[in-house]
């Protein structure tokens, strides 16, 4: 039996690779990461998590379960002077396999939503 799979999250430095602080998730991370110049780090996990953490402390600062797995990279656009930040729901086969050992997200429901969060 594989073991199960859990998500990191790491804060780096971009000029020297220097990886200032480390965080275990209980769920793979399959959707990538997104960071801002304000200094917000948004993810989204497996189990349907997405979350905003400090970029630099990886305080988490908020976060929302949307009832789907997580599998697109989180989006961010302006639009009438206002900051939103999106992301598409629904796990694709990869994203899927990688719930075989986790007992409680097997039947996780598989729907293509687009959730857009803003101020």
């Amino acid at each position: 039996m594989k073991p199960r799979r859990v998500g990191r999250l790491r804060s780096t430095d971009p000029f020297t690779g220097e990886v200032k602080k480390k965080m275990r998730r209980p769920y793979p991370n399959r959707s990538a990461a997104l960071t801002t110049a304000g200094g917000l780090f948004f993810t989204g996990l497996v189990d349907g998590s997405f979350a905003a953490y400090d970029d630099v402390s990886l305080e988490q600062l908020w976060e929302v379960n949307v009832g789907v797995g997580l599998n697109a990279p989180p989006m961010t656009f302006e639009a009438g002077g206002k900051q939103y930040v999106a992301i598409l729901t629904g796990l694709g086969v990869p994203a899927k396999s990688a719930l075989v050992n986790t007992p409680e997200l097997r039947e996780m429901r598989n729907q293509t939503m687009l959730f857009v969060f803003g101020p």
